[in-house]
């Protein structure tokens, strides 16, 4: 197999986006592990355990499309990637009843490969913005602002290996 960040976009392009499992063997180990916020238990491969779950998600949202921004720490075995998904909710979604409101989700992907082949998979989301965005958890009122964004940029800064203290 290729670049495993190739194999991770294939993954979400050419896989999950579409619904098409059949070249899911290509990209996934015969016995990948899925670890999805969403499932009360990983999801272990063949990728037709995996299609059914996906499609499960993935139902209450039928207009579900994922995308694949930055990559982090590309290397053989591993990576992660920044990922996002967008989609209007038109039916039953765990539980929750259609609501009609389209969804913007924020998350990343961390991979683990074998061979060129997706081994596993652990996906961490924004759960509780989506739940705000159902209505099932209320928004702060007005929204968290411009201020809420400073601090983040100051963990960034503090963070990031390369910053320069001022």
């Amino acid at each position: 197999m290729g670049d495993v960040a190739t194999t991770a976009r294939r993954f979400v392009e050419e896989i999950l986006n579409t619904g098409d499992w059949s070249q899911a063997d290509q990209v996934l180990t015969d016995d990948v592990v899925m670890h999805h916020p969403s499932a009360p238990e990983p999801i272990r491969g063949p990728g037709r355990r995996c299609a059914a779950s996906s499609a499960s998600s993935a139902s209450g949202m039928p207009d579900l499309s994922l995308t694949v921004g930055g990559r982090r720490r590309r290397r053989r075995r591993g990576g992660g990637a920044l990922a996002g998904a967008r989609g209007t909710h038109e039916a039953d979604l765990f539980g929750i009843p259609p609501t009609g409101r389209e969804l913007s989700i924020r998350g990343i992907s961390f991979f683990r490969f074998s061979d060129g082949r997706i081994a596993e998979d652990w996906v961490e989301e924004n759960t509780f913005d989506v739940l705000q965005q159902l209505g099932v958890v209320p928004a702060p009122a007005g929204g968290p602002g411009p201020r809420a964004v400073r601090p983040l940029r100051a963990v960034r800064r503090v963070a990031s290996p390369t910053s320069r203290r001022p």
